[in-house]
């Protein structure tokens, strides 16, 4: 007896078939893509552990920094540590020169007395850098700016800017001293590019005077505003040794600077800005700070301002 094949086998077979498929295909997808995150979740935290390793290493070496340089001395062109072992150097540079101090981390520290201050305005010395940097500029516009941001007045110089001008920007000027460089950003006049050429040779930290020791060319001439053959000479000088007197920097430079009781020559201030930086695998983290090595009411010393990330 023969039996009659039914004519709907075939096609739910076929179904079957595409079904299994569909579903393999669901599941590999599924596989892929959980694979997928797995791997960035790993990725993700081997990053942040080499961040918070780089965070660790480079808070360590600040902290050190800090108690050496409290209990170490201030030379006019050097800071001598009172402990070699805390960083590994018996001294650091004052003129923002890197040093590697510990295994992946690099520090550099900067004498107030060797950069231009702007927390309390921009001066001659100012100006004469700007233009160095950039004879395109509008000087007067920019300086002029950054005194009436920081004075407590609503009288404009006449090439500032005060609240009418800010208005439209949806923010009014500070009325008081710069506390961080980043500030100039929003002072009328200022850009991003000039900005990166002023910042190398800018500070907001107080000033007690000029020292030579640790200044870069660029400040040289804005201070001195002398030949380029006399900045070359004072640099060449510095290479090998510090200038102690005014008589002496004097016969270097080819220039006399006037002695006034409130400035400071050739030595120092007590204000330092300190730069941290610490590299881990593809991690990178930075410490920037700036700090009085004199005593405030509640601490050993003092942070201007404080930077890190």
């Amino acid at each position: 007896m023969n039996m009659a094949v039914s004519p709907h086998t075939r096609p739910q077979e076929g179904s079957a078939v595409l079904l299994t498929i569909f579903l393999s295909a669901i599941i590999i997808t599924i596989g892929v893509g959980f694979n997928w995150i797995v791997k960035e979740h790993l990725k993700m935290a081997a990053t942040l552990k080499d961040k918070s390793e780089a965070m660790v290493r480079a808070t360590a070496t600040y902290d050190s920094f800090v108690y050496a340089a409290l209990t170490g001395k201030l030379l006019n062109d050097r800071l001598v540590l009172s402990d070699e072992t805390l960083l590994g150097t018996a001294q650091l540079p004052i003129n923002n020169l890197p040093v590697k101090v510990r295994d992946s981390v690099v520090i550099s520290i900067q004498d107030s007395n060797g950069r231009i201050s702007v927390a309390s305005g921009a001066d001659s010395e100012f100006a004469r850098l700007a233009k160095h940097l950039d004879d395109t500029k509008n000087i007067s516009e920019i300086t002029d700016s950054i005194n009436d941001w920081i004075d407590d007045n609503d009288i404009p110089n006449p090439n500032g800017a005060e609240t009418d001008y800010y208005h439209a920007l949806a923010y009014a000027p500070g009325n008081s001293p710069l506390q961080y460089t980043e500030e100039l950003l929003l002072i009328r006049g200022m850009d991003i590019e000039f900005f990166r050429k002023l910042r190398p040779f800018i500070t907001v930290l107080p000033t007690t005077g000029f020292n030579p020791n640790s200044a870069s060319p660029n400040v040289l001439y804005a201070y001195l505003n002398v030949a380029p053959d006399s900045i070359n000479a004072i640099t060449a000088y510095k290479n090998s040794a510090s200038v102690d007197s005014l008589e002496e920097f004097t016969n270097i430079a080819g220039t006399k600077l006037s002695y006034t009781p409130e400035m400071n020559y050739m030595i120092p201030s007590m204000y330092l800005d300190v730069t941290v930086q610490c590299g881990f695998n593809s991690a990178f983290y930075t410490i920037a700070a700036g700090i009085g090595l004199n005593a405030g009411d509640f601490s050993p010393y003092q942070v201007y301002y404080w930077h890190e990330g």
